[in-house]
């Protein structure tokens, strides 16, 4: 399985000591070198470089195809209030995502809604939430809420209640 990453995943990954369960889900990640770009801590940097240099982030080498794609899904989100405007990485990730039938990694709520509202642009995208509860699935993790817990606590990132509340939490019943 691969996926297609956008900074702010990325950033958040970076911050979380777990995240090696990333590599076990999927065989690799595609990023454009915007992307990149973005990234300004260190220790962003750092696990990006890594990850990089591991092979598993690959510069995604067909951009100018999706080009077209990626219009259409910035124009959409700047004149849909449904949509929250989305910056053009986060428009390449899903369009990569559609393209290579990859899993689009985002924290963004615009990337979510046009996939959501728009057929067309048929995804699959997860958050980390999704990211985590499909490691728990596989047994990658033992017990969501602690993990859930963990996440939150190391990179500042607070998921729904909603979510929260959704599903088993380990394999015990809690």
């Amino acid at each position: 399985m691969i996926c297609s990453i956008d900074t702010c995943f990325l950033i958040d990954w970076s911050r979380y000591s777990g995240r090696d369960v990333l590599k076990k889900l999927f065989d690799y990640g595609f990023v454009i070198d915007e992307v990149l770009e973005e990234i300004k801590s260190e220790s962003t940097l750092t696990y990006v470089s890594s990850l990089l240099a591991e092979g598993f982030l690959v510069i995604y080498p067909f951009k100018r195809e999706i080009e077209p794609i990626v219009r259409k899904i910035v124009d959409i989100s700047a004149r849909d209030p449904r949509v929250k405007a989305l910056d053009p990485p986060e428009a390449y990730a899903l369009a990569i995502g559609i393209r290579e039938n990859a899993v689009v990694l985002t924290e963004n709520r615009g990337v979510v809604n046009i996939v959501r509202l728009y057929p067309e642009f048929s995804s699959t995208v997860w958050r980390s939430y999704e990211l985590l509860r499909r490691a728990y699935e596989l047994k990658f993790i033992s017990n969501l809420r602690e993990e859930l817990d963990k996440y939150e606590k190391e990179t500042g990132h607070r998921f729904q209640k909603a979510l929260r509340g959704r599903g088993e939490h380990n394999r015990e019943g809690y």
